[in-house]
């Protein structure tokens, strides 16, 4: 009787399309696929100040205690309401209102149990948890252990060290994901099997040639831009038993055998970062986001949201023949006594409801909803700074990935700062502008513009916040938020300063990509020490045995060969974020017409 032999691989890039997955499942937002991407209804920049107020109370060392202490609560109502906020341009409004305030002071009361039992705090939650942040998750000895783990990586000899490109030798890349990732008709893929943790680079060059992706009948959300020819490879992690991960595929560009212990402290750093993932992800569904805006109220257009103050008339000209009573409403001259004069009415919040913070249960349990484990890409970069380079002049704006990465959150964890000024991730998220665009009445749409902080022909992307990256700091965000790092400059310029950084992003569980379990190293000088091993390479001098490496061409890939796969690479990251802005800007608020 015939039986069924082993099931030969089938993922994106290999034996399936890039595009090819379930049109209808249920998937984790993320920013450049759409129809799948979060569009926010828009904050009132009420609620915005409202968050950011929040934030800088949570980030007060024992704010879970201050603020149940009268005093202290009513030392920070006289700074939020005094005049070093009354000095801040705010189109006319005040930084915060007595109803603004004690909203504030119940949801971060109620914020205190969840975040003495987890270590965890929500910032910038709206209609989703959008960052979590932590001080406390990761202890100082796992945060030693990284440190020290990681220092091999930093030891090596200036003309061999990875200085990112662009940066002007500020960012010192230790492990980055753009360094031999994915090539799409070029690198090797098992169809059957997987790569060993141990001996993994024993099976370089095995496997068969990836696909090389065709362009298929367009699906709406999947220009080529955002797909890519190259693809970051991720690791893929398991659930222990006892509730921590394990690393079971390689990480790409960290050998196994050479960095044992940083292996074991990363897995630590996965297991630590999953509740914070579980809270910033959502699934994108037709039933909506899982919260609701704190203001909900809508403006009704200029006549009704402006108003003229008491006692304040006036002076029409006398009537003249034929004129109606109302004529001088539109004359130039009314018009532009009245703009000068009218007051706007600013939307207060709704009566504080603690049922809008979101449900624990519409939060992803990732151990039991992904039983087979998760994909996480690795990256750890250092930022110096030096009196001759006392500047590092901040990030561009961007998503994380292209889209065939399918990157749905990113963890990030400042392990090491010292002599810099404070620094800091800024997060948009992007408007539905065209619902926004509806609410108003014809041509009044002013009062719409102030209250959402926005004008006509500004991009959909709306500022949500920024929040402090200071060492010892974990944060969240899920991919639907476009990111970029804040400048920052040496706090003493007469001696060097830096900034340390793991990053973690975990690819949508519900999409399983090529990974390292399956697309064995790709590095030629892996290869060259499995190849030292054998006979008769073993024997041979170092010189002879290095001049054959040097003769061998194509695959595995040489350094060279990886940096000039690297710059393709962010060119087409570069031009992923260019069409998620260009989208964004084709989406531009205009309240033209209806």
């Amino acid at each position: 009787m015939e039986t069924d032999g082993p099931r030969r691989l089938e993922l994106p890039g290999f034996g399936m399309h890039l595009n090819k997955f379930p049109r209808h499942g249920k998937y984790f937002g993320h920013a450049l696929w759409t129809g799948h991407r979060f569009m926010s209804v828009g904050l009132k920049v009420r609620e915005v100040r409202m968050m950011d107020f929040m934030n800088q109370i949570t980030d007060k060392p024992g704010w879970e205690r201050k603020v149940f202490d009268e005093d202290i609560v009513k030392a920070w109502y006289e700074e939020a309401t005094g005049p070093r906020t009354q000095e801040m341009n705010l189109d006319g409004d005040v930084y915060m209102t007595e109803k603004m305030f004690d909203n504030c002071i119940k949801e971060l009361r109620d914020k205190v149990p969840e975040c003495k039992d987890t270590g965890l705090v929500g910032i910038f939650d709206a209609e989703i948890e959008a960052v979590v942040k932590s001080d406390t998750v990761i202890s100082p000895a796992l945060a030693g252990l990284l440190k020290a783990a990681v220092r091999p990586l930093e030891d090596i000899p200036d003309g061999k060290q990875d200085w990112h490109p662009g940066s002007d030798h500020m960012v010192l890349d230790l492990l980055h994901p753009s360094l031999f990732p994915m090539v799409y008709g070029i690198s090797r893929v098992l169809p059957f099997g997987s790569v060993p943790l141990h001996g993994c680079a024993h099976l370089t060059g095995s496997g068969e040639t990836s696909d090389v992706p065709v362009e298929p009948p367009r699906r709406p959300g999947t220009d080529p831009f955002l797909l890519g020819s190259t693809q970051w490879l991720p690791s893929d992690i398991a659930w222990a038993p006892s509730g921590a991960t394990k690393i079971t595929s390689y990480i790409n560009n960290l050998h196994p055998d050479d960095h044992t212990e940083l292996y074991g402290v990363l897995e630590q750093f996965v297991a630590a970062a999953v509740p914070l993932w579980e809270r910033c992800l959502y699934v994108d569904d037709i039933d909506g986001y899982p919260m609701k805006p704190r203001i909900t109220e809508i403006p009704r257009g200029d006549e009704e949201d402006f108003y003229i103050p008491e006692g304040v008339v006036y002076d029409r000209p006398p009537l003249q023949d034929g004129e109606d009573e109302d004529d001088y409403l539109w004359t130039e001259e009314y018009i532009e006594w009245r703009d000068a004069h009218r007051i706007l009415t600013w939307p207060e919040p709704d009566d504080y409801d603690p049922s809008r913070a979101r449900p624990a249960d519409t939060r992803p349990n990732l151990r039991v909803d992904f039983p087979g484990g998760l994909q996480v890409i690795f990256k750890l970069a250092n930022i110096h700074l030096t009196p001759s380079r006392p500047e590092y002049g901040g990030g561009a704006l961007h998503i994380e990935g292209a889209l065939n990465d399918r990157i749905v959150a990113t963890a990030l964890f400042y392990y090491d700062c010292d002599n810099i000024t404070e620094s800091a991730l800024v997060l948009h998220h992007p408007v539905d502008s065209e619902e926004l665009r509806m609410i108003p009445p014809q041509s009044e749409f002013e009062s719409l513009e102030r209250w959402y902080g926005i004008s006509t022909n500004d991009s959909a992307l709306q500022r949500l916040g920024k929040v402090v990256t200071r060492e010892g700091r974990f944060i969240a965000f899920p991919n639907v938020l476009a990111h970029r790092v804040q400048p920052f400059e040496l706090a003493d310029r007469s001696r060097p300063g830096h900034r340390k950084i793991l990053a973690m992003f975990l690819v949508d569980p519900h999409i399983r990509v090529l990974s390292t379990s399956v697309v064995p190293p790709q590095r030629r000088d892996w290869w060259a020490r499995e190849v030292r091993k054998v006979d008769p390479f073993c024997s041979l001098p170092t010189e002879i045995f290095e001049l054959i490496m040097d003769a061998v061409d194509g695959f595995p890939l040489s350094w060279e060969d990886a940096l000039e796969i690297r710059q393709t690479l962010m060119s087409e990251r570069t031009w992923a974020t260019k069409t998620f802005d260009d989208e964004m800007a084709d989406n531009a608020y205009n309240f033209c017409e209806h």
